[in-house]
């Protein structure tokens, strides 16, 4: 089902608050833009998030973690049917953590969920592909 133009800017519009609001490090900026029912995996083991607190906690660890910190995102993919919408991205984080820039290239999938006035995160999802399994292989080298 294609996605209408108007739902495609409001998404994107909603993708680049979060990214400005993490290049500023900006905690209620971020958490406004999630549902009170929030989930999401980060990349760490330990980083599984449920509720719109735990996600401000998460956040307040990764941001006191770096100097700096961007994200970027590309390819990204958007559908959508009625009040839902799903993303699917490629993404850099772009971090300083104790005077080192480091880029993280992973992944981003995301649904959101119209509310009538804008769309919020309902859940997300950061990866990082398995840096020990070679393109064209299924699995990492053992």
């Amino acid at each position: 089902m294609p996605v209408s133009e108007q739902t495609q800017n409001q998404i994107m519009a909603v993708l680049r608050r979060m990214a400005e609001a993490t290049a500023k490090k900006d905690i209620d900026g971020v958490v406004a833009l999630a549902d009170p029912g929030f989930r999401a995996f980060g990349t760490g083991p330990d980083e599984k998030v449920i509720g719109r607190e735990a996600y401000r906690r998460h956040l307040e660890r990764d941001f006191s973690q770096a100097e700096t910190i961007t994200l970027e995102l590309s390819d990204v993919h958007i559908g959508a049917e009625g009040t839902v919408a799903w993303v699917m991205a490629d993404m850099a984080y772009h971090i300083v953590v104790g005077g080192v820039p480091q880029t993280l290239n992973g992944r981003l999938t995301a649904v959101l969920r119209g509310t009538g006035h804008a769309w919020v995160f309902v859940q997300m999802h950061y990866s990082l592909p398995a840096a020990d399994q070679e393109a064209g292989r299924s699995y990492p080298a053992v």
